[in-house]
């Protein structure tokens, strides 16, 4: 009777085990898409922001090569989303975005002060680059918590 006893016990134990990775699996992979989507969210209302700060550089006389690639980028971005291309194109394609869009600010506040037309969406650009930084962080450091719980041996 106590080989049976053990057996139901280490039994036990060992569901409590599968149940527990299950949940912080299920957890883990939660997060991941919640990251992904804050993400996601953050790059539509960077490319939202782009058509005034384009708007404004035209008419602020600003390099036309600069902005001319920064409305390229801004179309890649978008076909690369629309068409659900794999992360780390979509991700190159933001890159792009982002080196395209820095140059257009740093142009536009190296000419000199400019008005509120281009002052107001290049403000708000930095602060949702600072946010796109963040949530890539958290993206990154929530996919490799799955990936580690998925190379754990329990998993």
């Amino acid at each position: 009777m106590t080989v049976v006893a053990l057996v139901a016990f280490v039994m036990i134990i060992g569901i409590g085990g599968i149940v527990s990775v299950v949940r912080r699996t299920r957890r883990s992979a939660d997060s991941v898409a919640a990251g992904l989507n804050l993400l996601e969210i953050e790059l539509d209302r960077r490319r939202a922001v782009i058509p005034d700060l384009v708007r404004a550089a035209v008419d602020a006389d600003l390099d036309r090569a600069a902005v001319n690639q920064l409305v390229g980028a801004r179309s890649l971005s978008a076909m690369m989303r629309d068409r659900r291309a794999e992360l780390g194109a979509r991700a190159g394609a933001e890159n792009a975005l982002s080196v395209a869009l820095h140059e257009v600010l740093f142009d536009g506040r190296a000419s000199g002060p400019l008005g509120w037309d281009f002052s107001s969406p290049a403000t708000e650009l930095d602060r949702i680059e600072h946010r796109v930084a963040g949530a890539v962080r958290v993206y990154n450091t929530q996919a490799s918590t799955l990936a580690a719980l998925a190379d754990s041996p329990l998993s």
